[in-house]
């Protein structure tokens, strides 16, 4: 599979009106615009991809085998809802394997790019007013894309490029959460300084702690008596 910047990622042997339509609905999906149990109309995004029935349908079945949508049978095709289990699941996951491409990108990441990194998160500002969100968690994003690209291991990052997308969709449901952007802002500065000492332990233990901190908050968020959680949200056994 190629993988783009963004994580997108895109099936190497599909056609290309397949990938395109399989990108723009993932898309949609990421960026919370399709919301979890929300349906979705095959002949809606025919008109609107202006695609025929084919590309759509095969994206469609792609992205149920991925898990970003449910076809249910005689019920209709679905935003998968969003499931406390699998994503407490995928934070452990996460957690251990870019815990350890941080200790191994700490010896082998540029001083050039991690100085680039580290200076553009601490010219954003968290305090205020004013606090653009999705600036700092733009800027988070982009350190842990250094880190993924500078741990050494193909293996590794490919492992953790494989969950980018979902993670993608958890990034788009917390920019709901300010403060939890804002608390993720302080630890990626932490992270980068390790990561600029050449600290290669520490880098490993504050990645643990970010996602550890970023998956309670997250299901925490999930959890509050609302309508829209309770229709979003579901509990596999």
């Amino acid at each position: 599979m190629a993988v783009s910047r963004k994580g997108l990622l895109e099936p190497a042997t599909a056609k290309p009106l397949t990938v395109r339509a399989y990108q723009a609905i993932k898309n949609q999906i990421i960026t919370n615009q399709l919301k979890p149990g929300d349906p979705i109309s095959p002949d809606r995004l025919v008109r609107q991809l202006k695609l025929s029935k084919t590309p759509v349908r095969e994206a469609m079945l792609q992205l149920a085998q991925e898990g970003f949508i449910e076809i249910l049978p005689r019920m209709g095709t679905f935003v998968a809802h969003l499931d406390l289990r699998r994503i407490q699941e995928m934070y452990e996951v996460r957690m251990l394997v870019e815990s350890y491409a941080a200790k191994l990108a700490a010896d082998l990441v540029p001083d050039i790019a991690i100085k680039s990194v580290l200076s553009n998160l601490l010219r954003l500002n968290a305090e205020g007013d004013r606090i653009n969100v999705k600036a700092l968690s733009e800027a988070g994003h982009d350190l842990h894309c250094l880190i993924v690209e500078n741990c050494g291991n193909r293996v590794l990052a490919q492992s953790i490029l494989s969950l980018r997308d979902h993670f993608a969709h958890f990034r788009s449901l917390s920019l709901q959460i300010p403060e939890k952007v804002i608390s993720s802002h302080a630890e990626h500065i932490r992270i980068a300084e390790a990561l600029c000492a050449r600290d290669g332990k520490l880098a490993e233990k504050l990645v643990q702690a970010h996602f550890d901190h970023a998956a309670r908050s997250l299901v925490d968020s999930l959890l509050k008596p609302s309508a829209e959680s309770r229709t979003r949200l579901i509990v596999s056994e």
